[in-house]
């Protein structure tokens, strides 16, 4: 390309779901014990970045929104194949929505001086509220093309294409603009033990909400999580008996039809 390439990508360091627990007594999920991982779908953003590099040429930069344990996330996304990585922090951090997420996201783009292309997973792992990427493009006034499946970079422009079930809409976006990336786009390469060495010895560049233009007043959240608890869902409780097998499945299927959920 006459140009160089520049990429950019979200990562975030969320809570890992698969190992939450809940108080029974209380019905409260435990978020704050919670073990912490990439989210997968930034997974899959950060290796088509690499993969768009690896083609045309350039730089990827990964960024992070979070707390200082969110360097993590930067460290994988670096032995993934990123170029230089970037945590954007303050100690409110764990306050912070959707909206003073990709505030922040828009900040750090005009700071480090603009991407050609940024790409964010569709939803987190675990809130998938499939919010920052719109709200980045829109803080930033760019165009942005939700859901991509596959992405073709042509001159200073993108083709993505995205499955909308019984078929597939190809659109095409000038630069600047931010894709947001599901996992039918690839499957993210594991980082051999050398490049997990390397990714180690990386240092991220850190900024802070000024750094970025932000007044810490601007990211007060306008949605606060009250609570997560595992919702309550009673049983029937109904027992089946019967002389036979025969007579406990004649049992079953009436119970289930008298519930509408067989014909």
């Amino acid at each position: 390309m006459a140009e160089t390439l520049r990429i950019g990508v979200a990562v975030k360091h969320g809570v890992d779901v698969t190992l939450t627990r809940a108080d029974r007594a209380t019905g409260r999920v435990d978020l704050a014990g919670a073990p912490r991982k990439t989210s997968d779908f930034d997974k899959n953003a950060v290796e088509e970045a690499v993969r768009l590099r690896e083609k045309h040429g350039g730089t990827v930069t990964a960024i992070t929104v979070g707390g200082p344990a969110a360097r993590e996330a930067l460290r994988e996304a670096l032995a993934i194949g990123a170029d230089e990585a970037v945590l954007v922090t303050a100690e409110s951090w764990s306050t912070w929505d959707t909206r003073a997420v990709a505030r922040l996201l828009a900040g750090a783009y005009r700071t480090l001086g603009g991407f050609d292309l940024f790409l964010v997973g569709e939803g987190s792992t675990d809130h998938f509220g499939g919010l920052v990427g719109p709200r980045m493009a829109g803080e930033l006034g760019i165009a942005e093309v939700a859901s991509v499946r596959k992405v073709t970079i042509e001159g200073r422009a993108v083709l993505a294409e995205k499955d909308l079930e019984k078929e597939v809409e190809v659109v095409r976006a000038k630069f600047p603009v931010v894709l947001t990336v599901g996992q039918e786009i690839n499957t993210p390469r594991l980082p051999t033990f050398m490049a997990n060495l390397k990714a180690s010895k990386k240092e991220a560049k850190v900024l802070a909400p000024p750094d970025v233009g932000l007044a810490p007043d601007s990211l007060a959240p306008v949605v606060v999580v009250e609570k997560v608890a595992v919702p309550e869902i009673p049983r029937k409780q109904v027992a089946l008996a019967g002389a036979s097998a025969e007579e406990i499945a004649k049992g079953l299927r009436e119970a289930l039809r008298a519930e509408g959920l067989v014909p």
